[in-house]
């Protein structure tokens, strides 16, 4: 679909909950293709098969626990309550409370990267 000259991505659903964002529907589609969800981009099984959940932690003891607000409106005083909570009730837990600098659809390498190397867990969310 185009509009004003330039191509619009649609996020499929089917691919959002594995991190695969911004299909498109064919540019030559109808205006209202969009809204049809006949019409929605599909990602088979055998294409999404390469992307796994993380393994799943035994216990988050001694752990470092990162908490992303991802700038939905809520979601840095929700993380907050979310840091208040490890601090009261798990004490061995380190969390590092921090804020996507751009919006919450857009990538940000160096965060995920500092995420990776130093934290053993990430709570990516929003609040509302």
């Amino acid at each position: 679909m185009k509009k004003n000259g330039e191509k619009i991505t649609v996020l499929d659903p089917i691919g959002q909950p594995s991190g695969v964002f911004g299909s498109r529907l064919d540019p030559d589609s109808m205006p209202w293709a969009i809204h049809d969800p006949a019409n929605q981009p599909r990602d088979t099984a055998e294409k999404l098969s390469h992307l796994k959940m993380a393994p799943r932690l035994d216990s988050l003891e001694g752990k470092t626990v990162y908490l992303v607000n991802t700038g939905f409106a809520g979601g840095a005083e929700f993380m907050a309550e979310v840091q208040d909570w490890f601090t009261r009730n798990k004490p061995s837990v380190k969390t590092e409370l921090r804020h996507k600098k751009t919006s919450m659809f857009t990538d940000e390498p160096e965060l995920w990267a500092e995420i990776k190397k130093n934290g053993d867990a990430a709570v990516i969310g929003v609040g509302g």
